[in-house]
């Protein structure tokens, strides 16, 4: 791209040295008339020999001929004066120094020559190629940025309008038009008056930028033609609210064409070559700006300006038999009472008014919401007072159109934003006046959307936040609905998140803190005052505990709303006021005499703070705190709380207790029950601990629910169902006799359990079920708990060593067993051994299982005594089971490389006397001697 020293503010790109490329190919002539080159542009027109060409350069510019390319068409010879062309391209774009203006028109000229001869080749790729190597858009774009925009002294812009239209022929050059149609807008629309220009020339320039615009977007747009139009109309509709009278009219003379050309292009026409009729697809022409242009004109019409006033009437013309053509397109076959309001309005269109009102109503019959919408946003800019527009209109016509108007939630979403940030640059009276009667109503329409959008503008609640929040709850019907959308953005996450959702909570606290302080509003909080407060408890429960400069910051410091502070303190002090509001002075006296606010956030974790809080309420106004107990139980009961439970729980926990629980307290049950399942552990632990309030002395009836959290995959679930199976246990065994072979079973699969609690527990409660009524029926069970019972009396822990030798005294006692409850109570370990090999030599192979699971037990104790019972019982089965000591040695082998020593030595000792041979001496000890001996040699 050339470079030079007084160029404007156009974004250029480093110019790349050109280079020779194949023949270009050939593209589609342009439609249309082509305006005509200047006089020393036509001298270089179509050289017939490379001596004509020599004649038309310029005695500064030797001639240079190069050899001819090779072409990779065979038969298809690049001409002279294409070569010509292309040499002139790139010793342009090449140079550095300044151009004058023959050169430039030169460039030009070449640029529209390649394009009309590739028409005759097949090469389009390569002329791309030519074309972005050698940036001929962006050079056209700095060519014209460096026109003055005070004088009109040349045909450079007309030639290079002409230029752009030949290059559109170019597909996929002109991808990114914005910034084209800006360069061509400004260049040519910011010119001074038509008086002070030549009238020929200028009428000729505003003909090739016509022509520049409708070949762009409908002869050959690179996207749809909808969004073609789109791309225009964003440039040009900025004009037509400046103050440059010229500048205006130009730009809405613009629109007026290319309206004009929108409304041809929908007609149902004939095809070029088979003279019928075809209907354009009406997905072809969206037209994402509708709502904007017809604002912008329709402002623009109020103008005094004669003739911009008849072009923007005559655009809204067409638009508006564009937008009757949209909605027969839209309508449905069988919705034939709508074709003939179409036809009737068809009509209409023929007797067009000139009464913006009528216009605006005429044309909101067909607008979409968010047309609508856009139409709002235009008058909201054109009754600042820094457009040329007339504010008066503008609002009677914003006024006129929100009569009927239901905006969706992002309608309102946009309408609050742009009043939020246009409203203070708004001076007019009767503009600000249908503003202040607008919001309300939009409230009432959708408040929640008006609550989120207000949130959304001013987090922190300014002061415009603040005043069009007046403005908002200046309707009675918006005010609940309101207070109930800040409730519901309390409750969606905690403060201090990096999210979203959390910055709405910490806005809405905010918000409300500010309304607050209007007394006026007092009835209406008093009605939300129980959710409220709740709601902001929880908050300030789940915030971080303080540290105790933070406390007293809370407690001491004056608080200075403009100032930054913590999520706690806002809180705090919102809640200080709704407790005014709600004329409960007594309680927010009792939580300052007792320092209670800096003691409530963190409270979740250490629940003293709520402990002391719930104690306060209780007793310092329980009859206002009732309401507040009934809000916490209807909210456990029937929502899902997430973030909120655990506090929740808590709170409502402490209030229950304080108040007095009663044996047929149904609603607490039902909470309780509920929240035994939850996946927050400490809601779980409350919740136990709260049935197991409700049904002390009579703790038989949750045994079906036992047997369930027995089963549960959460270890303090079971730990707890255990404690309360403990307690029917010892204190009516008898109403377990139904069930006692199911717990028998569940607990024998916790023996093993990682967990030293969840071992200690079952063993001890298998051991009462042992001595339950019944237990009879408990002979399978307490057979197959020997070997594990007897395995976990040598825990390094001494609670479940103890546990595992007391039931496995029961279980020997209940199975007749005397010699082995005599060594178990002695605790002889090796001698239990002996004696369940001798006795049990059938079960074998369960006790080769059993053991094996030991093997990988976190205690050495427990892997040493398998690996000893392993050895004894791969002795005991030599010459009777060859099979099943395979698979002994196989498990000791995996056990080789223990990370004890002690464990390891002993696994390759009982290894080695495993591998000796069958044919032992006659001499070695039998029986029970043998066992004696093995042990012998471990020991050794």
């Amino acid at each position: 791209m050339r470079k030079h020293a007084s160029r404007p503010a156009v974004q250029t790109t480093p110019r790349v040295k050109s280079q020779r490329l194949s023949p270009p190919v050939a593209v589609q002539a342009v439609a249309g008339p082509q305006p005509q080159p200047s006089s020393s542009a036509m001298e270089e027109r179509k050289p017939s020999c490379p001596a004509e060409a020599e004649k038309g350069k310029t005695p500064q510019e030797p001639p240079v001929v190069p050899p001819a390319p090779p072409s990779d068409t065979p038969g298809m010879p690049v001409c002279d004066a294409e070569r010509c062309a292309m040499d002139n391209i790139e010793a342009f774009v090449q140079r550095t120094e300044p151009q004058n203006e023959e050169q430039k028109m030169k460039f030009l000229q070449s640029i529209r020559t390649i394009c009309s001869r590739a028409a005759q080749r097949n090469a389009a790729q390569e002329l791309r190629i030519f074309c972005r190597r050698n940036n001929l858009v962006e050079n056209i774009m700095v060519l014209l940025a460096e026109e003055p925009h005070k004088k009109l002294s040349s045909e450079l812009r007309l030639q290079a309008m002409a230029t752009i239209t030949a290059l559109s022929k170019v597909e996929g050059l002109l991808e990114e038009k914005i910034p084209l149609f800006h360069v061509c807008f400004q260049s040519i629309l910011l010119l001074p008056s038509e008086q002070d220009l030549d009238v020929s020339l200028y009428s000729k320039t505003l003909r090739a930028l016509d022509e520049m615009l409708d070949t762009l977007v409908f002869v050959h747009p690179t996207a749809g033609i909808g969004e073609e139009l789109k791309n225009a109309f964003q440039v040009l509709l900025p004009f037509t609210s400046t103050q440059n009278s010229a500048a205006c009219q130009r730009a809405v003379g613009r629109i007026w064409k290319l309206c004009h050309s929108l409304a041809y292009y929908c007609q149902e026409r004939r095809h070029h070559s088979s003279g019928r009729f075809r209907p354009i697809c009406c997905d072809k022409f969206r037209l994402p700006v509708l709502g904007q242009l017809v604002g912008s004109l329709i402002l623009c019409c109020a103008c005094q300006e004669d003739k911009t006033h008849r072009c923007a009437l005559s655009a809204l013309h067409h638009l508006y038999k564009f937008i009757l053509w949209r909605s027969r397109w839209e309508v449905q076959p069988e919705e034939q009472g709508k074709q003939e309001q179409w036809e009737d309005e068809h009509e209409l269109s023929l007797t067009w008014t000139t009464n913006t009102s009528e216009i605006l109503l005429r044309f909101a019959k067909h607008f979409h919401s968010w047309e609508t919408t856009d139409f709002i946003l235009v008058m909201l800019q054109g009754m600042k007072d820094c457009s040329n527009c007339n504010a008066q209109a503008a609002s009677n016509l914003m006024g006129v159109l929100m009569a009927d108007f239901k905006p969706t939630p992002n309608d309102v979403q946009r309408i609050v934003t742009a009043i939020h940030r246009s409203r203070k640059l708004i001076t007019e009276e009767e503009a600000l006046k249908h503003i202040h009667d607008v919001f309300p109503r939009l409230a009432a329409a959708n408040p929640r959307a008006v609550t989120l959008s207000l949130l959304r503008c001013s987090p922190t609640c300014d002061k415009d936040a603040r005043e069009l929040w007046e403005l908002a709850l200046s309707s009675e019907d918006a005010i609940p609905k309101m207070m109930q959308e800040l409730l519901r953005l309390l409750e969606i996450a905690p403060l201090g998140l990096e999210t979203e959702s959390s910055t709405l909570s910490l806005a809405a606290v905010a918000a409300l803190y500010k309304l607050l302080q209007n007394l006026e509003y007092g009835p209406q909080v008093r009605q939300f005052f129980p959710e409220l407060f709740v709601a902001l408890v929880l908050q300030l429960v789940s915030c971080e505990e303080l540290c105790s400069l933070e406390a007293i910051a809370i407690t001491e410091e004056p608080f200075g709303p403009a100032s930054p502070t913590s999520a706690a303190r806002m809180v705090v002090e919102t809640l200080r006021l709704l407790l005014l509001c709600s004329d409960m002075e007594d309680l927010a006296f009792f939580m300052e005499t007792y320092n209670l606010w800096a003691r409530l956030p963190g409270a979740a974790q250490w629940q003293n703070g709520l402990y002391n809080f719930a104690k306060v309420l209780m007793r310092g106004c329980q009859s206002q705190c009732r309401p507040i107990f009934i809000h916490l139980q209807k909210l456990l009961r029937y929502h899902q709380l997430q973030w909120r439970e655990v506090p929740a729980m808590a709170l409502y926990f402490e209030m229950w207790i304080l108040i007095g629980f009663r044996d047929d307290d149904y609603h607490a049950e039902m909470i309780f029950r509920k929240h035994v399942s939850s996946k927050q552990l400490r809601s779980r632990e409350l919740a136990l601990l709260g049935l197991r309030y409700l049904y002390d002395e009579r703790m038989q009836l949750l045994l079906p629910e036992v047997m369930l959290w027995l089963q549960d995959v959460r270890a303090d679930v079971k730990l707890q169902a255990m404690y309360i199976l403990h307690c029917i246990l010892t204190e009516r065994p008898a109403s377990v006799r139904g069930v006692l072979s199911q717990l028998a079973v569940l607990l024998l699969s916790y023996f093993n359990e990682e967990t030293a609690e969840m071992r200690w527990h079952s063993m001890e409660l298998f051991a009462l079920l042992l001595e339950a009524p019944g237990r009879k029926q408990l002979l399978p069970e307490a057979e197959r708990s020997l070997l594990p019972l007897f395995i976990h009396m040598n825990e390094d822990i001494p609670n479940v060593a103890q546990a595992a030798q007391i039931a496995l005294i029961r279980a020997a006692k209940l199975l007749g067993w005397q010699q082995l409850q005599r060594l178990a109570s002695k605790a002889e370990v090796w001698m239990i051994a002996d004696c369940l090999l001798q006795e049990r030599e059938g079960d074998a192979e369960l006790y080769v299982k059993q053991t094996m699971l030991h093997l990988n037990s976190p205690q050495a104790a427990l892997r040493e005594v398998a690996v000893r019972f392993l050895g004894m019982l791969a002795q005991k089965l030599k010459n009777k089971n060859e099979e099943m000591v395979l698979d002994i040695r196989k498990a000791l082998q995996g056990a080789k490389g223990d990370r004890d020593l002690a464990v390891k030595s002993l696994v390759q000792q009982t290894l080695l006397i495993l591998c000796q041979k069958t044919d032992v001496p006659p001499t070695r000890p039998r029986g029970r001697a043998s066992l004696q001996w093995l042990q012998r040699k471990q020991k050794e």
